[in-house]
């Protein structure tokens, strides 16, 4: 996919973007067989609800690894949402998913993600990460029990 690809958009709120890699730079990762037609895709909806319970719907970059999608943000309302335990939902293409979303701690873990976001957004991410004031906060996005 090229950098200039239509699908690839940019929140200005909070600059959320999420990611998409190549395993081992041979075939592309798969997620989860819940996951796989979001993590396909260039540009999701991230849904959360806010404390009021006014619904907040954000476009993020996706990526999938070892079976698993993620997505990334800096300080922003959707992250805090999460952390307050707000339910989580992905959308793309017209379908809906309900995950569980759990930040990433391990360093060896977010620097591979990191990798996968430049092979697959290249220049793009070469501005976001460029804005950014601090190392992003990686959350791995699991299908949610039903």
């Amino acid at each position: 996919m090229s950098d200039s690809h239509p699908r690839t958009r940019l929140a200005a709120a909070g600059l959320v973007w999420a990611f998409a890699t190549f395993s081992g730079g041979a075939a592309p990762a798969r997620a989860d067989d819940a996951l796989a037609p979001f993590a396909a895709e260039s540009v999701i909806e991230i849904a959360t609800r806010d404390e009021d319970g006014a619904a907040r719907d954000t476009p993020v970059w996706i990526v999938a690894l070892d079976g698993a999608a993620f997505v990334r943000t800096n300080d922003s309302r959707w992250l805090a949402n999460i952390r307050r335990g707000s339910p989580v939902a992905i959308r793309a293409a017209g379908a809906e998913r309900a995950v569980r979303a759990s930040e990433v701690a391990d360093a060896a873990l977010k620097a591979r993600v990191e990798e996968a976001f430049l092979a697959k957004y290249g220049r793009m991410q070469r501005v976001m990460s460029a804005l950014r004031w601090r190392e992003p906060t990686v959350l791995r996005l699991e299908p949610a029990a039903p």
